[in-house]
């Protein structure tokens, strides 16, 4: 099968390539992708590489499809069945994290697209327990919008409780920050999404298609003032950082109110500073966020069946998978939103 697999840890070192078809293990099943995501974390493994990579591997971890063949053992699915699969390859099962189905905090955790073979490629293989059906009232490109969006469910509903009426500042309008802000909206907050004027594009989608309720430019607008003006001097309840910039972190911190949340979302690869006597004296929770765990997927799929996400305002772009080069561009000069691959094109 054709696959775009990275070779080694260095920037660059993609190669588009044949690969040997997986065979399902027992305990496995083998999924023939019908879409498959480009994150921003396959951005960042491309071209800085990160902790969780381990090299040579089939990039991609949002993926939709159907079954194609089952592993000896499997029970509960069938061949042609719609699914997609979470992220978890691999978990030890015995762990503190494990038992409390905080899978993304296991030692041993190994994942599709970072340490396993994942979704840019024409099938995929990952264990029985993290394949989820894909109802039949969501489409492909849903389903491969799950993952990012279990992201924002996870933040926003799992790690911190949003209430109706807070108001949530989402700093970032890239899919993450953006299917966040949605989830923010569909819990009753007045959300305002901010992100700089390069932008703008984005932030006008926020508004026309999403249903914002305010977006600001953080290198034109008084941001500062707009959220006191909103909270009566106070600052916002909430403030998502999904940039992965630290003068958004550094933003977060003023804006945020006192006794308030701030939840990083976005990637670090490297260290940066925080004034921790503003955590003290503000007396704020510090809510890390990374990836998921399964009760938010089934949280996000409801949510998609809701109706109470948009998706098709953020898939910007299919592409065949042969077409990588030109999808990563589109992904790193930021001409789109949410890329998306279809290995059968």
């Amino acid at each position: 099968m054709k696959a775009l697999v990275k070779t080694s840890i260095e920037p660059g070192n993609v190669v588009y390539k044949d690969i040997p078809t997986p065979e399902p293990a027992p305990g496995q099943v083998r999924i023939k992708i019908k879409r498959s995501g480009i994150c921003q974390t396959d951005n960042v493994y491309i071209n800085e590489g990160g902790f969780a990579l381990k090299p040579p591997v089939v990039l991609g971890h949002e993926v939709a499809g159907v079954i194609d063949k089952l592993g000896e053992g499997v029970t509960g699915f069938e061949i042609g069945q719609r699914v997609i699969t979470q992220t978890t390859y691999h978990v030890c099962g015995k762990c503190r994290y494990c038992k409390r189905g905080e899978l993304n905090h296991c030692p041993e955790r190994r994942g599709i697209g970072s340490a396993a073979n994942g979704g840019f490629a024409e099938y995929v293989v990952n264990r029985a327990e993290s394949i989820m059906p894909l109802p039949d009232d969501l489409t492909f490109d849903q389903g491969a919008c799950v993952e990012p969006l279990a992201c924002g469910v996870h933040a926003l509903t799992e790690r911190t409780v949003v209430n109706a009426g807070s108001v949530v500042l989402v700093l970032g309008p890239g899919p993450i920050g953006l299917f966040a802000a949605q989830v923010a909206k569909a819990q009753g907050a007045y959300v305002i999404v901010g992100g700089t004027t390069s932008d703008k594009p984005r932030l006008e989608l926020a508004m026309e298609k999403l249903n914002m309720d305010m977006v600001v430019d953080v290198e034109k607008d008084d941001v500062p003032a707009i959220v006191r003006g909103l909270t009566e001097g106070f600052g916002a309840d909430v403030v998502v950082e999904a940039t992965g910039a630290r003068s958004a972190v550094a933003l977060a911190m003023e804006v945020v109110c006192r006794r308030g949340v701030f939840i990083p979302m976005g990637i670090f690869n490297n260290d940066i500073s925080v004034d921790f006597h503003n955590i003290k004296k503000k007396e704020l929770d510090v809510h890390g966020s990374h990836a998921q765990i399964p009760t938010a997927w089934h949280r996000a799929i409801t949510m998609l069946q809701r109706g109470q996400i948009n998706t098709e305002a953020i898939v910007s772009h299919v592409f065949p998978l042969s077409e990588w080069e030109a999808a990563l561009e589109v992904v790193l000069n930021r001409s789109g939103l949410k890329v998306l691959f279809d290995p059968e094109r």
